[in-house]
């Protein structure tokens, strides 16, 4: 009779993890990311899907995307901006090759607070700061997955640790900045 009891409950918990996973379209339990309009461009122009077989860095980068680009949908704890108002995500100030060179040249020392910012630290800045938002902690995914979408920029555009724009040219000038 055990033993029934037993198969019984272990079919009860694969059922469950089965039904979770492939069938209950509940967005906690499912490890896929929406992809949004121009994620597929976006994709192909930096070669994101180029960055390895492991599905959980091309998920976080397009998580990433999804951040930048639409914050108020996809960080919308960090920030009280709504999509109604004009300045409403990441990409209303910043351009992704923005992040890729913020990305390779942070831990630099800022005069103003007299004090050195990671790249992280600049995001959560920004978040309070620009979008009127809330503090996220240095570790929650979100500020992950846009390091990783500004890493995937990053190493497309093949730049190295220090690289800074040219703000003489007007565009992105690779150079290394020390």
């Amino acid at each position: 009779m055990s033993l029934v009891k037993s198969l019984s409950a272990l079919a009860l918990i694969a059922g469950l993890v089965l039904w979770a996973h492939f069938g209950s379209h509940v967005p906690a339990f499912r490890a896929h990311v929406s992809a949004e309009p121009g994620w597929d461009q976006f994709a192909r122009a930096y070669g994101v899907t180029e960055f390895g077989q492991d599905g959980h860095f091309v998920r976080a980068a397009q998580n990433g995307y999804n951040v930048f680009f639409y914050t108020h949908k996809y960080a919308w704890r960090f920030t009280r901006r709504t999509a109604a108002q004009a300045v409403n995500a990441c990409t209303s100030c910043h351009t992704p090759e923005d992040m890729a060179y913020g990305f390779v040249s942070t831990d630099r020392f800022d005069a103003k607070l007299g004090k050195r910012l990671s790249f992280e630290e600049h995001v959560m800045r920004c978040l309070a700061g620009h979008m009127d938002g809330f503090v996220p902690t240095l570790y929650d995914p979100t500020i992950r997955d846009l390091r990783i979408f500004a890493r995937a920029v990053a190493h497309h555009l093949q730049l190295s640790e220090g690289a800074r724009k040219d703000p003489q040219l007007g565009e992105s000038a690779r150079r290394d900045g020390g």
